[in-house]
């Protein structure tokens, strides 16, 4: 049997950003990898740089499935496994309730789910970024299923500091005493990866006419196309990524 992975990615280009190596590693062993979008994206533009019209946040929700369909499809994944939630960017505390309900349900669907890759549910800053990861969490518990966890960190305070844009929210628990971070070498797949990233054209180019930077900073889309690793916080002793 396969085995089934599951990406929670809190907007599209998440995913690429946080685990788009292992993605296209993970694939390559033969994994099924479904990835889940919790919101839209649709106020990148509006939230980061001001700008409401060219695209409005209605185009761009719409532009930015397209777009994570075809960064899936760069990564190996069919966009058949592709699950948008959409709730909308940067207010997913204000429909939590029913992002919940949505990820036990697909949860409850996967039980046999064997590693999930989320963000982090405490040293995340962002508010949707932590707010996936939390619901991810509390839902397996819930549904006591045990998958291995990778937890994910894009949002800390250089990245904050990077987007100027802040969007925080208070952890309500602690991390794991136990946890620890790992690295993954992701050399095999990097190609993948940054095929994937330029598929957010949104997000990584002047797509607008009123842009002068784009969404995601100049500086960190240069670490991040220089970077041959992805780093996981895992709870499991001796195990690494």
């Amino acid at each position: 049997m396969r085995e089934k992975v599951i990406v929670f990615a809190p907007h599209p280009d998440d995913e690429v950003i946080a685990c788009g190596g292992a993605i296209a590693g993970k694939v390559a062993a033969g994994a099924r990898v479904l990835i889940v979008f919790a919101t839209d994206g649709s106020r990148s533009h509006s939230a980061v740089l001001g700008i409401e019209r060219d695209p409005t946040p209605g185009e761009l929700a719409a532009i930015r499935r397209r777009e994570a369909e075809s960064a899936a499809k760069a990564l190996g994944v069919d966009p058949a496994d592709l699950r948008f939630l959409g709730h909308t960017d940067t207010l997913l505390a204000a429909s939590l309730d029913t992002f919940r309900a949505q990820v036990r349900r697909l949860l409850a669907e996967h039980a046999d789910v064997a590693e999930v890759y989320l963000p982090h549910d405490v040293r995340e800053l962002n508010a949707d970024h932590r707010l996936t990861g939390e619901g991810v969490v509390d839902c397996l518990t819930e549904l006591g299923l045990a998958p291995r966890l990778r937890k994910y960190v894009v949002w800390d305070e250089d990245t904050e500091a990077a987007f100027a844009f802040t969007n925080r929210i208070a952890p309500e628990r602690a991390a794991s005493p136990t946890e620890r971070l790992v690295s993954l070498d992701i050399s095999p797949w990097v190609e993948r990866k940054l095929a994937a990233l330029e598929e957010h054209r949104t997000q990584v180019t002047l797509f607008s006419p009123a842009q002068r930077r784009t969404v995601v900073p100049a500086p960190f889309l240069e670490r991040l196309r220089a970077k041959r690793t992805e780093e996981f916080w895992i709870d499991e002793p001796g195990e690494g990524a």
